[in-house]
């Protein structure tokens, strides 16, 4: 997930990246994305019932991606929504005025 996700959102943030810089980056993180979709299959959290914080940063990660207008796919939405859902989650987003 740093690699293939975090790591390709670089050019988002930074007001000199080019438009090509991020049409290349965008693809990777879709192809990043369909990577962990495929590893979250159907289970609740990442690495089965139980949240952990592989769960907690691909929530920022699927944030950004909201943010930058990348499309993930429903199942991925699903699983964000579900993690915006978990009662500490929604208390940080609150507290930090992001909710």
């Amino acid at each position: 997930m740093t690699t293939e996700v975090h790591g390709n959102f670089r050019p988002f943030f930074y007001p000199d990246a080019t438009e090509a810089e991020k049409g290349k980056a965008g693809k990777m993180l879709v192809m990043g994305f369909a990577t962990i979709e495929e590893q979250l299959g159907d289970k609740k959290f990442l690495v089965g019932e139980q949240m952990t914080i592989a769960d907690a940063y691909l929530f920022v990660m699927l944030a950004w991606a909201a943010m930058m207008g990348i499309a993930v796919s429903e199942r991925l939405g699903a699983y964000s929504a579900r993690m915006k859902s978990v009662p500490s989650t929604s208390k940080a987003l609150a507290e930090e005025g992001l909710a």
